[in-house]
């Protein structure tokens, strides 16, 4: 009933390349990097995410489903009819459906009808949805660099030197 091969190396199986398998012998996936179209990293509906100087930053699309309370952005940046941000939030393009009590800087900013934004809307585009709600104010600066993108602290006049704790004087040449 059986019989023995003259060869006593065993054969090496090939994958199956038909439809009915290709679920079984799928490529392993790659996770998309950033630089990838389409790459868009979400804070889902049950995450609550808070921290003092937080800053979630993405390279590509963030989409806040969930609750922030930190400073946020990306290349673009979707606030979700569920989402809540308290602090900043600065992208290329900002599109807001949820609730946001800070400051928003953005080239495009969107505000759909669903939307709730507390704080002053600095952009070089503004649209707002009716039914949304907007208690702040618009600025449009002459110069789309002046928006300040990438949420670093806004240059100032003063050294970089830390402040002193209260009671301390800076020691000067004059005494």
């Amino acid at each position: 009933m059986f019989t023995r091969s003259s060869s006593a190396e065993p054969k090496t199986l090939e994958p199956l390349k038909s439809n009915a398998n290709a679920g079984l012998n799928m490529p392993q996936q790659q996770r998309p990097g950033a630089s990838e179209a389409g790459a868009r990293s979400v804070i889902g509906n049950d995450l609550k995410i808070i921290g003092q100087g937080l800053k979630i930053i993405s390279q590509g699309t963030l989409q806040v489903d969930g609750e922030v309370e930190g400073d946020v952005g990306g290349s673009e940046e979707i606030i979700g009819a569920q989402g809540k941000v308290t602090g900043t939030g600065a992208a290329e393009r900002v599109i807001v459906r949820g609730r946001i009590s800070g400051v928003i800087r953005g080239v495009t900013v969107t505000l759909q009808s669903s939307s709730r934004v507390e704080g002053d809307i600095h952009h070089m585009s503004l649209a707002i949805e009716q039914g949304a709600e907007f208690d702040g104010r618009c600025r449009r600066p002459a110069d789309a660099a002046e928006l300040n993108l990438n949420m670093e602290p806004a240059p100032s006049s003063r050294s970089s030197q830390p402040p002193l704790p209260p009671g301390l004087r800076p020691v000067t040449s004059n005494g």
